[in-house]
């Protein structure tokens, strides 16, 4: 290790527990290794910044030191070294890509809301004016309604009266009817008295031309025994 510039003396498992960090993750900071030089308490734990870790006692014989992690770059392979850096690069462009996807879904999620709003609008002034038409129009029904009633009251009366006016013409035809026929009957009551009379005057006139008939030849008798 290139940053250890002194010889340590360590006990075996802080040796163990160095090796077993430089093999597996390396990337906890150097609050994860806390060494320190107190050895008045044997019974003094390990204690880790990670939550619910503690490892085994050490021992009071040895002093131990602060071993500050080492960077990456400096214990990995030159291909591990590429392959995280092309990972991180991928990462990063899978990353922009999810960002901008997530941003262009952002922006058509936006612009359809902003559409559904503009229709919601829309369709509010609509249902406004639907509303107010259809007030007017239940204000102009109700009007027309009145009118309606007043122009049937005004029916009915109109169908009293020609009922009346049709009665009077029916009356005063049958009193026509009966007029006429009794001036037709006088009329010819009075031709048949005029004929009647008629007939009596020739009848007289006959009569008398008999009497004037006879008396002339009870005349003449009279003269022929004179």
């Amino acid at each position: 290790m290139q940053n250890l510039q002194e010889t340590i003396q360590l006990s075996n498992h802080v040796k163990n527990k160095i090796k077993y960090h430089q093999r597996t993750s390396l990337s906890r900071s150097s609050n994860e290794l806390t060494i320190s030089d107190n050895t008045d308490n044997d019974n003094e734990v390990f204690i880790s910044s990670s939550p619910q870790k503690l490892y085994r006692k050490r021992s009071f014989t040895f002093t131990t030191h602060e071993v500050p992690p080492l960077p990456k770059s400096e214990y990995l392979p030159t291909d591990k070294k590429n392959y995280f850096q092309q990972s991180r690069t991928s990462q990063r462009q899978a990353l922009c890509q999810e960002c901008i996807r997530y941003k262009n879904l952002l922006h058509n999620e936006h612009q359809h809301l902003l559409r559904v709003y503009d229709e919601n609008r829309k369709l509010t002034e609509e249902y406004r004016s639907a509303t107010l038409v259809n007030r007017q129009y239940q204000e102009e029904n109700l009007k027309l309604k009145q009118h309606l009633t007043k122009i049937n009251a005004h029916l009915e009366e109109y169908k009293r009266n020609f009922h009346l006016l049709k009665q009077k013409k029916i009356s005063e035809k049958n009193n026509q009817s009966k007029q006429d026929l009794e001036v037709d009957q006088l009329k010819r009551l009075r031709h048949e008295l005029q004929v009647y009379k008629q007939v009596i005057a020739s009848k007289r006139q006959e009569e008398q031309k008999h009497i004037d008939y006879y008396s002339h030849q009870d005349w003449i008798l009279k003269k022929i025994r004179q």
